[in-house]
């Protein structure tokens, strides 16, 4: 599954938890957090980056990072 928005993050979060059956505040515990921050998260992707770590891990996600299209990074990266 490709996002790349926030929101989408947050939606993304939201199916995969439904899809374990866990409830927000199932989530929350096993990432030591509260179910208002669970929420907030699926609501609009908001939320620190090492919560989102957290959360992909408990639901066995892996975050990835992908070079956009027409981006002139690889070829920054491999000259440096």
């Amino acid at each position: 599954m490709r996002l790349e928005t926030a929101k989408e993050i947050g939606e993304g979060i939201k199916k995969a938890r439904l899809a374990l059956g866990w409830s927000q505040t199932e989530l929350a515990a096993k990432i030591g957090s509260t179910q208002a921050v669970v929420s907030r998260f699926e609501a609009s992707g908001d939320g620190r980056i090492e919560t989102l770590l957290k959360i992909t891990e408990a639901l066995e996600l892996q975050l990835v990072l992908l070079q956009r299209n027409n981006s002139q990074l690889w070829s920054r990266l491999q000259n440096s």
